[in-house]
């Protein structure tokens, strides 16, 4: 079964490398927009040089989501690039810099 996620953007932490690189691909070859955070700055715009080189639609963000304001920015980037979802979905963990895991049930937002 192939989902698609044409029209969508997926916004990853920890995309730099591994399993959040891995994620962030799989997304882009079912059509979404992605943008991958990370704090590692050269990590996460070398991969998504390499993801527009091969005609994804990419933005890398240095980010430490263990730091609010990062966040806020992170989000606000990735909105002023791909503009507003009506309903975003709310991925349901992130992992963070400090190591811990912090999880919140998955919802979907109505705008």
């Amino acid at each position: 079964m192939k989902i698609s996620f044409e029209n969508k953007v997926a916004l990853v932490t920890g995309a730099g490398s591994g399993l959040g690189l891995a994620t962030v691909r799989a997304f882009a070859e079912a059509g979404a927009s992605v943008v991958l955070a990370d704090w590692h700055e050269e990590s996460v715009r070398s991969a998504a040089k390499k993801l527009t080189v091969q005609g994804y639609k990419a933005l890398a963000i240095r980010c430490d989501v263990s730091n609010e304001s990062e966040v806020e920015d992170m989000v606000r980037n990735t909105i002023a690039t791909f503009g507003r979802s009506t309903r975003p979905t709310i991925m349901p963990a992130c992992k963070t810099s400090s190591r811990r895991l912090l999880i919140q049930p998955a919802r979907t937002t109505t705008g």
